[in-house]
């Protein structure tokens, strides 16, 4: 415990600022994880309802191109303050649409504004964090994101039985708050002179970097299995007649035990080998859905978001770090923006797919979930480091 304390001591205050707004910001995200639910209920279908989903992908499929480059060329607490204050305007634009296609449209801007300013958050901390620390860093940040969302899908659920308009407000105001705060509070960062802060320049260095683009490649088969836990999920628990506030409780487990667990863990296991954590947390997170096959009961939701977030536990902070070790200092917006990028691509196929797939038999959505967090392990497996300072 001690070194756990003298751990978090030596981070920086920009980096607990950055923290702290995380927190507030999270805990107001509540429209994604009820969003199938918001649009199916406006008399749409499921298979629709992964289009309007699929869209905001597809908009954050560009936000990891130019969120990468703003974030290398203007500055990190520029880059997220643009894209908070953004994401707050268009939620409250998405609460006023209810026919798909209108959705789609306005869910695709949301993309492309909303996620752009993850590269710049993700790079901001690279800057900040010496390598050794990187680990528990990022464990830190997902646990503030992850505090926030162990009460706001709660708080959410019980919001969304009486108005679905509250979750648009509160995720509104939330947003503007992180925006206001990066803006005034949090470092640009490292920033890159304009004659190399092309996508050209950080192309030609990704493209012989292979253990990156395996990492690439496993986050485009994690984004599908992380997707369904906010799509599929959601709309099988619907389904399965229990009260969505329930669901939102469950979704809540999911945040509540990283909280308690996963900073404690991140410091006792920092010098476990990365890539075995990175395959074995994969494999949990894909396999936890083959606990939904033929089951429809609250055990076995609550038991598959345990399993799932053991899984999520062992590989994201992990994920983050390895990303960062081999990323050049000045490429690191670009870098975490085509991981963006890849998480992009994942998120409109199985958006898509995997709820029409759900209409058709909810049991190959788990079986491929499984399959996928298999490929990604082993992806990361086959490819060696070319250097070890993670």
């Amino acid at each position: 415990m001690s070194l756990l304390i003298s751990q978090l001591r030596s981070l920086p205050r920009p980096f607990w600022i950055l923290v702290g707004a995380t927190f507030v910001n999270r805990f107001g995200v509540f429209v994604w994880p009820f969003l199938t639910i918001f649009i199916t209920r406006h008399g749409n279908t499921a298979a629709q309802a992964g289009w309007a989903v699929s869209s905001y992908s597809a908009g954050a499929f560009g936000a990891a191109w130019l969120g990468g480059w703003l974030a290398d060329r203007l500055g990190r607490n520029v880059t997220m303050a643009l894209s908070a204050l953004g994401s707050a305007a268009c939620m409250m634009a998405l609460s006023q649409a209810a026919d798909w296609r209108v959705l789609c449209g306005i869910a695709f801007v949301t993309g492309l504004v909303a996620e752009a300013g993850n590269p710049a958050g993700n790079a901001l901390i690279q800057d900040l964090v010496p390598p050794e620390q990187r680990v528990t860093a990022f464990a830190v940040q997902r646990f503030a994101i992850n505090l926030g969302w162990s009460f706001g899908p709660a708080v959410a659920g019980l919001l969304a039985e009486g108005s679905f308009f509250w979750l648009f407000l509160v995720d509104a105001l939330t947003s503007a708050f992180f925006g206001i705060i990066a803006w005034t509070y949090l470092p640009k960062g490292t920033r890159t002179a304009a004659h190399v802060a092309g996508w050209g320049h950080a192309w030609a260095s990704i493209r012989v970097n292979r253990p990156f683009l395996a990492l690439a490649a496993a986050c485009l088969a994690v984004s599908w299995v992380f997707r369904q836990s906010v799509t599929s999920f959601p709309l099988h628990f619907e389904r399965s007649g229990l009260p969505t506030s329930w669901c939102g409780l469950v979704l809540a487990l999911n945040g509540v035990m990283i909280c308690l667990l996963e900073v404690p863990l991140a410091s006792l296991t920092r010098t476990w080998p990365v890539r075995i954590m990175l395959a074995l947390g994969y494999v949990l997170m894909g396999g936890s859905y083959l606990l939904l096959t033929g089951n429809t009961t609250l055990t076995f939701f609550v038991l598959m978001m345990v399993v799932f977030t053991t899984g999520e536990m062992f590989a994201f902070s992990r994920q983050q770090a390895y990303a960062a070790s081999l990323a050049p200092e000045d490429m690191r917006g670009r870098y975490s923006g085509f991981l963006s990028f890849a998480w992009s691509i994942g998120g409109i196929v199985s958006s898509i797919i995997a709820l029409d797939l759900y209409e058709t038999s909810p049991d190959q959505v788990w079986l491929s979930s499984a399959i996928l967090g298999g490929v990604a392990a082993v992806l990361i497996l086959l490819r060696r480091r070319a250097s070890s300072s993670v």
